[in-house]
């Protein structure tokens, strides 16, 4: 029987994903300036989820960018 377990944080580093409002996108380098609720600024790979567009909010786990948020 397999158990599954709500867990909130990731399992190798202990880091939860945070919700980022795209602010700029460098699509050559594929980064986005990102900031979060408490308005810090952050560089964030996009690879996974392109294209990127100003306004969206990304779901970030240690500096990537994992899936947009459903709003």
């Amino acid at each position: 029987m397999t158990e599954h377990v709500a867990v909130d944080r990731c399992i190798t580093c202990g880091d939860v994903a945070v919700p980022m409002h795209v602010i700029d996108v460098d699509r050559v380098r594929g980064l986005a300036l990102c900031s979060d609720a408490q308005g810090e600024h952050a560089s964030v790979e996009v690879a996974l989820v392109e294209p990127v567009s100003p306004g969206e909010v990304l779901l970030v786990h240690a500096g990537t960018a994992l899936c947009r948020e459903a709003l």
